[in-house]
């Protein structure tokens, strides 16, 4: 099989990973990709059309005779690319269009997730930055959260401990710019207290299997300090996840919501990502991602103890019951392992405190540099220009690193951290700490 995989930061390079270790793929090609990526993987083939050029991307697929295709970012699904690709009969793993709005629009999420009762924070929402103003000075509440509507790649989230902070974000989403632009559509959300999970569940439409949990690490600095950022860490399993809770997610996050965008007319097929918090109630579902997470597929996908691809394909042919039939079982097998992952970041990234997130630095890795076989090095915004790696701004790599226990997993992780050097490099130093 010749396999298609969109998008170029360390999800993607994973994915590219998992795809080439399958026995039944003959060739990966990854569209844009970055180029430091043949770095792990030499027979990679990368292509340099970008990731929402869906028009595009179609073409590269049918002059590369590609029988499956995995979407990395969200912008992707949410301009429609996998409605063209069904249109023109061609395997693809992902939402539609319209069932891509369960990320692409926290309201729509939160509507679809009170309609199929599945646990979530209570929430207000806004078109106008003074009724949203008006809103936080008549809360009972000092703290609350505020969401910007649409796509962020993971800044447009404030936690806010003072009705203060809360003014401030909304002055910043909505008249400030602080996005690029400003904000047209926000929620104010009820504050949540507790510790957060991803999980994941890959979908057909009809059916679905779990594929695991993590804990990523969305502050830029140690102990949770700093601004959000796409995520600086993460490791895999969530240690607080037991058998039953994954259950109760399977039965009352996952299937809900799936019978709910069945009835919709949008049925449900590709990742679907909750992100959920244990509080001191229960669990809660904070909010839905339409996709592999990153950094969490960078931990997810080596904890895999299989050829992952038969999942894909499966659901991309709407044929998930059918596998899990045939294999006697409800999900893939994973390793009895840990995976810790950490973020090295560009000087200046994540870009919202009025630094510029620079690019061109020159990386150098040690020659006693030498991943075994349980670790592995993801490039996300790097680029080899004239055998010189540089970075290309924000997250620039991740290292994964895998072991029976957290404690080594992490110990060696930062161990090859220690030997990757660029300038203005920013990476926390807590990643999955405090575990044994």
């Amino acid at each position: 099989m010749r396999v298609l995989i969109i998008g170029s930061g360390g999800r993607e390079h994973a994915i590219s990973w998992a795809m080439g270790q399958s026995p039944k793929v003959c060739k990966v090609i990854v569209s844009p990709g970055n180029s430091a990526m043949k770095e792990t993987l030499p027979n990679l083939q990368i292509e340099s059309v970008e990731a929402t050029n869906s028009a595009e991307l179609l073409k590269l697929a049918i002059k590369e005779k590609v029988d499956l295709t995995i979407v990395g970012p969200e912008a992707s699904l949410s301009s429609g690319i996998v409605d063209l690709f069904r249109e023109n009969n061609l395997l693809i793993v992902g939402p539609t269009k319209a069932a891509s709005l369960l990320e692409a629009s926290k309201a729509f999420a939160k509507k679809v997730m009170m309609d199929a009762k599945v646990p979530t924070a209570g929430f207000a929402e806004f078109f106008d930055a003074d009724l949203a103003l008006k809103y936080i000075e008549e809360s009972q509440n000092q703290k609350m959260v505020v969401k910007c509507d649409g796509l962020a790649q993971g800044k447009g989230v404030v936690v806010c401990l003072s009705k203060n902070e809360a003014r401030l974000a909304v002055i910043g989403f909505m008249k400030e710019q602080m996005l690029g632009e400003n904000v047209s559509h926000i929620i104010i959300e009820e504050y949540l207290e507790g510790m957060e999970v991803s999980a994941f569940a890959l979908c057909d439409g009809e059916s679905f299997t779990f594929l695991g949990t993590a804990c990523d690490h969305k502050r830029l600095k140690n102990n949770d300090q700093g601004p959000n950022t796409g995520g600086m860490g993460v490791y895999s399993p969530a240690a607080i996840v037991s058998e039953k809770d994954i259950e109760w997610m399977n039965a009352s996050v996952f299937k809900p919501m799936m019978t709910e965008m069945s009835k919709r007319g949008e049925a449900f097929s590709g990742i679907l990502f909750a992100g959920l918090m244990k509080t001191s109630s229960g669990w809660k579902v904070l909010e839905f991602n339409t996709r592999l997470g990153d950094p969490e597929t960078q931990v997810l996908l080596p904890l895999m103890d299989e050829d992952i691809l038969p999942w894909f394909l499966a659901s991309a042919k709407g044929e998930i019951k059918k596998l899990q039939s045939e294999l006697k079982r409800m999900s893939p097998k994973t390793k009895e392992m840990k995976a810790v992952h950490v973020v090295m970041a560009a000087h200046g990234y994540p870009g919202t405190e009025g630094v510029k997130v620079r690019t061109g630095d020159s990386v150098k890795i040690d020659s006693t540099f030498n991943l075994s076989p349980y670790d592995f090095l993801f490039m996300a915004g790097v680029e080899k220009n004239k055998n010189e790696l540089k970075t290309k701004g924000g997250r620039v790599l991740g290292i994964t690193s895998m072991a029976v226990t957290y404690t080594f997993a992490r110990a060696k992780a930062y161990e090859y951290v220690s030997q990757i050097h660029f300038d203005g490099a920013q990476y926390r130093t807590d990643i999955g700490s405090g575990l044994l």
